[in-house]
């Protein structure tokens, strides 16, 4: 995934560099002093984003805010749109994995997932609940990462991300998880991984002659 412009200054090219190193604090400075400089620069936003994410969850919140604002400004890039996915499937997954022990739990901890970031249905409820609190609603992520991936031209981006749609699907509906492992089968036909959910998941459905042909 193209990860800077070809003109990015040289503060910039040092933000990635210290991404790289783990310095995320040295990144964010890097990247809040070129925003002083270009408030819209849309790499600066996203790289800006990625460092306050890996500085921590206590940060997902403001990193979301900067993966919209990046979107705003550039719509048609994938890394904003894989940034504030990956912010809302890596919560989701917390979310799911904590309240799944209780009987319906996970459930309850989702059932704010008809989001208010989605303006389109009016029916939908217009108060954030526990998952847009924790930046984990599963809707908001399957719809960026999917974006994601059909922006993205390089194939292995591709598979990683369609994985993560896949893996949240697989938390409360497998039948679409396994379209996605399709697709993901139709870009690399070998994918072991891949093969092995997609039978895990004919398998949760009780297809098992599917489930059994996947394994083999």
């Amino acid at each position: 995934m193209q990860e800077l412009s070809d003109n990015s200054s040289k503060r910039l090219k040092d933000a990635v560099k210290s991404f790289n190193d783990k310095q995320y604090k040295k990144a964010c400075w890097f990247c809040r002093v070129e925003l002083m400089r270009n408030h819209d620069d849309y790499f600066a936003l996203c790289w800006y984003a990625n460092s306050l994410y890996f500085m921590g969850t206590n940060n997902d919140q403001k990193a979301a805010s900067i993966y919209k604002k990046a979107i705003r400004v550039n719509p048609n890039h994938p890394l904003a749109h894989a940034g504030l996915g990956r912010i809302h499937y890596s919560n989701a997954l917390k979310i799911h994995n904590e309240f799944s022990i209780f009987p319906g739990g996970s459930w309850a901890m989702f059932a704010d997932e008809m989001s208010p970031e989605d303006e389109e249905d009016v029916n939908k409820i217009s108060i954030p609940g526990y998952a847009d609190s924790r930046v984990g609603n599963r809707e908001i992520a399957i719809k960026e990462l999917e974006t994601a991936a059909d922006l993205s031209v390089e194939t292995q981006d591709k598979i990683d991300i369609l994985s993560m749609v896949a893996m949240l699907y697989c938390t409360f509906n497998n039948k679409p998880a396994i379209e996605i492992y399709k697709k993901i089968l139709k870009l690399d036909s070998h994918n072991i991984v891949a093969h092995y959910h997609l039978a895990g998941c004919y398998a949760a459905i009780g297809d098992s002659k599917n489930a059994l042909h996947e394994f083999k």
